[in-house]
């Protein structure tokens, strides 16, 4: 039986043709909780940049930044920060190459220059940034941007992960990628979460439609592709719910229910 859900946000349940989360959504979330299910968020996002859609959904749980921050309520449960001297050097090499990098705390975007290839991925997720490269020096952070269009991943990245070993990267644009610590992702959050709530990995549901969504998707009890989910995501997922705009979730719950699964 399963006993907490745990929801990616962009492309999940926000739409982004309208980005808005559908009232289906809500509507099937809030069964969830009458029923006495848990619900989290896991996104890739910062708790502040994430903010107007936990206020909606309400969730008793928060895994944010790609698992790096994960909050109860308003309160940190767990974080792992980026190793500063490391992500320095990285931020230096990069930029020496020409390209760009940013970081996010709350929810404006810090910046190392202004192109299309920064501005259309942050774009696409409604991030507000400015270029403020002494922001990195100044300030703890759990994630980090590289903008490096995926043309480079078979060389420049894949050299610059043998380099850092002390950092992941996790590619969400075909011109961005999170920097984020090694081994952290949205499956060790959720995993601070069940240890938190009392619950197995065998009773956890996971929603998620990108690359950050893997280990989650692959690693809960349940893990269902959402939408016009990465291929990759696809190979692991046990089931594929439609599009947000389609009410995916809200028919995977009711279907799910259907079944006994909740």
């Amino acid at each position: 039986m399963a006993d907490i859900f745990f929801f990616d946000i962009d492309n999940t349940l926000l739409d982004h043709l309208s980005f808005t989360i559908p009232d289906s959504a809500l509507d099937a979330i809030e069964q969830l909780k009458q029923a006495g299910k848990t619900v989290a968020i896991a996104t890739g996002r910062s708790y502040e940049h994430a903010l107007p859609y936990i206020e909606e959904v309400k969730p008793h749980y928060c895994v944010t930044q790609n698992g790096a921050r994960v909050f109860k309520n308003q309160q940190i449960i767990a974080k792992t920060p980026l190793n500063a001297a490391s992500l320095a050097k990285l931020f230096a090499e990069i930029e020496a190459l020409g390209f760009h990098y940013g970081a996010i705390k709350g929810d404006v975007g810090h910046v190392s220059g202004m192109s299309p290839d920064v501005l259309i991925p942050l774009e696409s997720v409604l991030v507000q940034s400015e270029i403020d490269p002494s922001y990195f020096a100044e300030t703890e952070l759990f994630q980090a941007w590289m903008f490096i269009h995926e043309q480079h991943d078979a060389v420049l990245v894949a050299r610059l992960l043998r380099d850092y070993p002390e950092f992941d990267f996790v590619r969400w644009h075909e011109t961005a990628m999170d920097v984020t610590p090694k081994g952290i992702n949205k499956l060790k959050g959720c995993e601070h979460v069940l240890q938190d709530a009392g619950f197995s990995v065998e009773q956890a549901i996971g929603f998620g439609d990108g690359l950050n969504d893997l280990e989650m998707l692959s690693g809960l009890g349940i893990g269902i592709a959402v939408g016009d989910a990465h291929p990759k995501l696809l190979a692991v997922a046990d089931r594929q719910a439609a599009a947000p705009y389609e009410d995916g979730i809200a028919k995977m719950l009711q279907q799910l229910k259907l079944e006994g699964v909740w």
